[in-house]
């Protein structure tokens, strides 16, 4: 069994009023295959998301807490650290890993093992050797982009900005751009197109192949046609865009001030930011799908299992009206794209299964019928990936340390409720099938009593059973 394994940075999906299954890469897959539409990232941020996908253990174990080693927690993994690439480079599989890497700020994917083209930290693939042959080997034009607003960055809109002259152009957090060069040269065609041209260098050996994208992270993109790509919808703002976060902890109404003085936005600033994060995302879905279709044109289709996701959510136009995702565990955060098709898996199926990326180590290895020798917090999604009905947990644990702000916080899922609590003790509690946008705090109706209990000792249970203890919310459970 091969496997293809796609991850976009930083998906706009929970609470978007536009179908996910608009997007290109996302249609095709639900069709094929299983959607798991209660999947969460195991933690809101780049990479401590990314090392619990490599590692299927949670951040706590890990030691990966926040980007760049903040609040304490390691830099980066080890090469030591088993990894997900390990047992496949054992039993003879080519492993490589193309586009954004973001677990270690000094190693890159190949001091880990992997073929391809990676590069330490977050990257910037603009000013790279390989991105201009690629350009090259395409004939096409040096890429340049205009400022449509200017955010986080300070420059002005109407800026032109020539990619290849750039460092880390990436490194403002949010705004967005437009292409003045073909949409090819988007970094996400370019990670794409290195994929393919590396799969159809392959003979007949069996591989493993992670295809990460940098975007749609902002700065939001977008090129020709995605500029006018229509979203069936006329606004792209979660409903709690103009909630007054009463009932939610403080900084979570820090962090709306936050932009609210940054940016100063108007309704329909807010709503033209969050469509272009949507545009961004259904372009890096269509450079995605071309691996997918060149694996189909190859005819190895029948013995390779694709997944794709992405590490986070996108708190973009929502919460009060906020951008990217600080220390928010809100769903817009939480909630991410899952879907999983390949041999003997059921199409077209929609699986409510309380999953999250962390799962995936366990799942590809079973399928692949590979001994991970390792213990994983993870399951193994194998089973409801031909049985809808099959239960592979009943409550979740997610975990947050906060983002610059060091605020510890542990989520808990079961049925149709979210719990959280942070270290201060501030509880939250949601029905999300009622109240999707957590508008409501039920922490304290006494019509909750006994569902508050049931998170209550859900997460003290799984805190204890992964050895997540030795922080101040364990104490208070």
């Amino acid at each position: 069994m091969n496997i293809l394994w796609l991850v976009a940075d930083h998906q706009p999906y929970g609470n978007r009023p536009s179908s996910a299954l608009d997007m290109p890469l996302q249609k095709k897959l639900a069709e094929s295959g299983v959607r798991f539409s209660n999947a969460r990232t195991v933690l809101p941020i780049c990479s401590p998301a990314r090392a619990s996908m490599l590692t299927g253990v949670y951040p706590h174990q890990h030691g990966l807490t926040e980007n760049d080693g903040r609040f304490g927690g390691r830099e980066g993994l080890s090469v030591h650290d088993w990894i997900i690439n390990k047992p496949f480079l054992e039993a003879g599989y080519r492993c490589a890993w193309f586009g954004k890497w973001h677990v270690d700020n000094l190693l890159c994917a190949a001091d880990y093992g992997f073929e391809g083209f990676s590069l330490p930290g977050y990257g910037y693939p603009y000013s790279t050797t390989e991105y201009k042959r690629y350009l090259e080997r395409h004939k096409l034009p040096a890429p340049s982009v205009t400022v449509e607003s200017e955010c986080e960055s300070g420059i002005a809109p109407g800026t032109r900005i020539e990619l290849l002259n750039e460092n880390d152009w990436f490194c403002y957090e949010s705004g967005t751009a437009t292409f003045n060069s073909p949409v090819e040269t988007h970094e996400a065609f370019f990670v794409a197109d290195q994929a393919v041209e590396w799969i159809q260098s392959l003979s007949d050996e069996p591989f493993f192949l992670r295809v990460d994208t940098w975007g749609p992270h902002p700065p939001y993109t977008v090129g020709e046609p995605f500029v006018e790509w229509a979203l069936g919808n006329p606004s792209n703002l979660s409903e709690n865009y103009t909630h007054s976060l009463d009932y939610r902890p403080g900084h979570h109404r820090e962090y709306r001030q936050y932009w609210q003085s940054k940016l100063a936005f108007s309704d329909t600033e807010w709503n033209e930011m969050s469509t272009r994060s949507m545009q961004h995302a259904a372009l890096v879905e269509a450079a995605l799908l071309g691996v997918v279709e060149a694996v189909e044109r190859l005819g190895i289709a029948d013995r390779t299992m694709v997944i794709f996701t992405a590490d986070h959510g996108d708190a973009v136009g929502s919460n009060g009206g906020v951008a990217n995702k600080g220390g928010l565990m809100v769903e817009e955060t939480m909630r991410i794209p899952m879907l999983i098709c390949g041999p003997r898996i059921t199409n077209g199926a929609i699986n409510a299964n309380l999953v999250t990326s962390m799962d995936l180590p366990a799942t590809i290895l079973d399928a692949c019928q590979l001994n991970a020798k390792e213990e994983f917090h993870g399951k193994s999604l194998m089973p409801s990936l031909s049985d809808t009905n099959h239960v592979v947990r009943d409550g979740l644990m997610t975990q947050h340390y906060g983002l610059h702000k060091h605020v510890i916080q542990r989520a808990y899922y079961f049925d149709t409720w979210k719990y959280v609590i942070q270290d201060d003790g501030f509880e939250e509690l949601y029905n999300l099938a009622d109240d999707p946008c957590e508008m409501k705090n039920l922490s304290a109706a006494q019509t909750s009593v006994e569902d508050l209990r049931r998170a209550r000792t859900g997460l003290r249970n799984t805190m204890q059973e992964t050895g997540d203890t030795d922080n101040p919310i364990f104490a208070t459970l």
